[in-house]
Formats: C-alpha cells, sequence, structure tokens
C-alpha cells in the first residue's frame, strides 16, 4: 500500500454521477450481494489514481471500513447500485480502517491532479 502522506481521502458526497451522488449508492457484488455502502475513495492525486473505495460494511455505528483496492465497477443508476469486483468474503479478508490517518483532498491536491506535480 502506498504512504498515508501520499494518499488522499475524498467522501463519496463529493463524487457525483449524473444519476447522483455516490453516497446514496450501495456497493453489490457481481453476484448481487450486497457489500455496504461507500464512504469515499482515496486517490493519488499525483498519479491522478482512484487507489481504493472505503467501504463501510455496517451501519452508523457498528459500521467496520476497510479499503478495498481498486477495481473494475459498472454504476447500475437505476437502482443506486455501484457492483465492484469482489465478494463478502474477500472483504472479511481486508484490515479495517481509520480514516484520520488520510488527509482530506484540498485546493492543492486539485492543483496536482490537473496540472501533475512536478519536483524543482
Amino acid at each position: 500500500m502506498e504512504s498515508n502522506d501520499t494518499l488522499r481521502f475524498v467522501e463519496a458526497e463529493k463524487l457525483e454521477t449524473p444519476a447522483g451522488r455516490l453516497n446514496d449508492f450501495v456497493l453489490v457484488s457481481p453476484t448481487d450481494v450486497t457489500l455496504g455502502t461507500l464512504d469515499g475513495v482515496l486517490v493519488n492525486p499525483h498519479d491522478r489514481q482512484i487507489r481504493y473505495y472505503v467501504v463501510n460494511t455496517g451501519g452508523w455505528f457498528h459500521g467496520r471500513r476497510c479499503l478495498l483496492p481498486m477495481t473494475p465497477a459498472r454504476l447500475e443508476t437505476a437502482r443506486h447500485a455501484l457492483q465492484v469486483d469482489c465478494e463478502p468474503e474477500d472483504l472479511d479478508q481486508l484490515a479495517r480502517t481509520d480514516l484520520h490517518q488520510f488527509a482530506s483532498f484540498c485546493d492543492t491536491d486539485i492543483v496536482d491532479t490537473v496540472f501533475g506535480a512536478s519536483e524543482l
């Protein structure tokens, strides 16, 4: 995994799609099992890449957040679902994560993402 100071957290409510913000979507497996909700993503602004989905596998109080490595996904707008290439037993193998260890995506990251970071 990349270092925590490289990755930035973007909340799902800030991720807009034609069907709405992603915080309204559930994550489902290819076999149509509900995996949880999408709390956000971890991005590397320098590489302009999403690295992980931040998945909440439970409710607000009893939730377990884990990082699912970026996999191909399909947005199913009619039922507000994001289908990812993962099954429930795969999530069980992932370690819990604390989002406080990652900085939030900020204005400086936007500049890096749009224009590319350059070493001076």
